[in-house]
């Protein structure tokens, strides 16, 4: 499978959401929250984007403090990680008035779970700092799931200046994505059938790549026609199979209902 990026409608719905960042009025609304349901795409759209505008990358990860979110970004920035933290967060600030350059942190729910000095969601608290004094901004992703966290401080949820989901693929988007991506030509059928069966998740539909270039290889085809797949399932949907099913005579009927 060929690995180079595809723009599909997600980067354009991050690329109006930098946008409006980048023209709004408060520069102490910087915080910005990209999400999205898991496999839609969000870390291939920003490492793109991110690249491409020169941005800090930083992934936030489990066991996580603020000595690692700090020491990741003057990586980034090229700043030497000092003891002294004042001066170091001062030089970051320089840094970031200097190139313009925005900070994006990846799995941002784990920059909620940082304290210091008993102050809670420490990691974010920190981002918005050096982002307000560097005059840049903070895209914050994660999973829809942990959106709600970030209302839970006034501090923190007064400062998102916007909001922004994407989405699975819709069928156009897994089109191009898919004949962009195998390395066997395939008809437009055939991509209309990878997204009948992966709802038009990317991470379904790289696995749905990888079996088409593997039917291909098996027939010693150089180009693949609905006729060629036929019934075959090309990827399966395991996540179907681990959500809970809750059964209706489960439901609690709410007091005073009929």
């Amino acid at each position: 499978m060929k690995h180079h990026f595809v723009r599909t409608e997600n980067h354009s719905r991050l690329a109006a959401a930098v946008a409006f960042m980048e023209e709004r009025g408060s520069a102490s609304s910087c915080l910005m929250l990209l999400h999205g349901e898991p496999g839609v795409g969000k870390t291939r759209n920003i490492s793109h984007w991110g690249a491409a505008k020169g941005a800090v990358l930083v992934k936030g990860h489990v066991g996580m403090n603020l000595d690692g979110l700090r020491w990741a970004i003057s990586e980034k920035l090229g700043v030497k990680h000092r003891a002294n933290r004042s001066a170091e967060m001062e030089e970051q600030i320089a840094a970031l008035r200097e190139s313009g350059s925005p900070i994006v942190f990846d799995e941002a729910q784990f920059g909620l779970a940082m304290r210091c000095q008993q102050v809670p969601a420490a990691g974010i608290e920190y981002l918005r700092d050096v982002a307000e004094r560097g005059n840049t901004y903070v895209v914050l992703v994660c999973h829809n799931a942990e959106v709600r966290r970030f209302s839970d401080s006034a501090h923190i949820r007064t400062r998102i200046a916007h909001r922004q989901e994407l989405f699975n693929a819709a069928v156009r988007d897994t089109v191009a994505f898919v004949q962009a991506l195998c390395e066997v030509p395939v008809s437009v059928d055939v991509a209309e059938l990878v997204h009948q069966q992966t709802d038009g998740k990317f991470r379904l539909v790289e696995n749905a790549i990888a079996t088409l270039e593997r039917i291909a290889r098996t027939k010693g085809l150089e180009r693949l026609e609905l006729a060629d797949v036929g019934m075959v399932t090309l990827v399966v949907d395991h996540e179907l199979t681990l959500v809970p099913k809750v059964s209706p005579r489960a439901v609690t009927p709410r007091a005073g209902g009929r």
